[in-house]
């Protein structure tokens, strides 16, 4: 009998602006270094936005946002964004800025 093994994992679901995070042995922690393959939101209004950086904090430096997406029209309209190959490497932290979001989460490997 063979069993799949996997590195790719969820989030942590964040309902507002915060450090993304993991579960690790059932703790929630910082995601230091990830390759974000998927990322999932539900918008609360129109114009939702997720913004996230390579980075640890709630600076929001410029230089270090790694992806921005927009999506809906109304509320309760959801969205993934499927990024291709490796998807996209943070190696400081993941930070989230959403905006009209009732909450969001990655699929990636960290």
């Amino acid at each position: 009998m063979s069993s799949i093994s996997s590195k790719v994992k969820q989030s942590v679901v964040l309902a507002a602006d915060g450090q993304v995070q993991s579960l690790v042995a059932g703790s929630a922690a910082n995601i230091t270094k990830a390759n974000i393959m998927t990322i999932y939101g539900q918008a609360s209004a129109a114009d939702a936005e997720i913004k996230l950086y390579n980075e640890i904090g709630d600076a929001k430096t410029a230089s270090a946002l790694i992806f921005h997406g927009k999506f809906g029209t109304a509320a309760n309209e959801i969205m993934e964004f499927n990024l291709p190959g490796a998807g996209i490497y943070a190696n400081t932290g993941i930070y989230a800025d959403v905006t009209n979001c009732d909450f969001f989460y990655i699929i990636g490997t960290f």
